[in-house]
């Protein structure tokens, strides 16, 4: 009987201690909620903070898919491209203003008259540019067509009603006279094609790369640069290799002097 009665009063004992135990922690928490609020404050907002910050992901759309994120950045990307497009239209339209303001000044006080280049090589026939204007502007076969600053670059070759072709200089086979280097020596020039000329000095004349070729004239014009030279000891000559200061493959305008 007395067993019996020890074994109750044990059983009792390990069934109150659950009971303990959260009155325990509950005087202990409320103990620190007065005592120490701020900790209790922090201990609870570390705690919330994980699930806070997934609820703001969730509502502002952080946690999308990555499908989603890879379309995102697809579409940035594009956006990218199309404003770089559209900067370098911005730019090459800018300069192409400057270049037709130039020229169009120029025009203003001469008796050149301006055209727009519609075809060049390569769509054009090799070294021939068709102009947007013939016998409606006045403009006859041989007449002078130069490009910027009032560079020679070839002559009108055939006329339509509205439109014309023009023979550049560096055409191969084509010569003419120029002047080179500082003391203006004279030579024949011949074209080679793609705006690239050659000539043929004696070897006793001092040529150097980047010396200026000229046309005979008395408006003096710039007709190119000395690309350069090709000397053989057992020659008396010396070729000069030299090239027009413009790019005939970039010409969008170019003027044409009348008779």
């Amino acid at each position: 009987m007395t067993y019996f009665q020890g074994s109750n009063k044990r059983r009792n004992i390990r069934s109150r201690i659950p009971t303990i135990v959260v009155a325990i922690l509950i005087v202990i928490i409320i103990a620190i909620r007065f005592l120490l609020p701020s900790m209790f404050m922090g201990f609870f907002t570390a705690i919330a903070r994980p699930f806070w910050r997934m609820e703001f992901s969730l509502s502002s759309g952080q946690l999308s898919s990555a499908e989603t994120l890879l379309s995102a950045n697809q579409d940035l990307l594009r956006k990218l491209d199309e404003a770089n497009v559209k900067s370098q239209s911005i730019t090459a339209l800018i300069a192409e203003n400057e270049q037709l303001k130039a020229l169009m000044g120029r025009a203003s006080t001469t008796d050149l008259i301006l055209a727009a280049v519609i075809q060049k090589p390569p769509m054009a026939p090799y070294d021939e540019l068709i102009l947007d204007a013939g016998t409606n502007l006045g403009f006859e076969v041989g007449d002078m067509v130069y490009a910027a600053d009032r560079v020679p670059v070839g002559k009108i070759s055939s006329v339509m009603s509205n439109s014309s072709r023009v023979l550049l200089f560096s055409s191969s086979g084509q010569s003419f006279n120029v002047f080179i280097g500082k003391s203006n020596n004279p030579a024949m020039a011949i074209g080679k094609g793609g705006g690239h000329y050659s000539a043929e000095l004696p070897r006793s004349v001092n040529i150097s790369e980047g010396d200026i070729v000229g046309v005979p004239s008395l408006k003096s014009n710039l007709f190119g640069i000395v690309d350069a030279t090709v000397a053989d000891p057992s020659q008396p000559f010396q070729t000069i290799l030299f090239s027009a200061p413009i790019n005939i493959y970039e010409l969008r305008w170019v003027l044409v002097e009348g008779k």
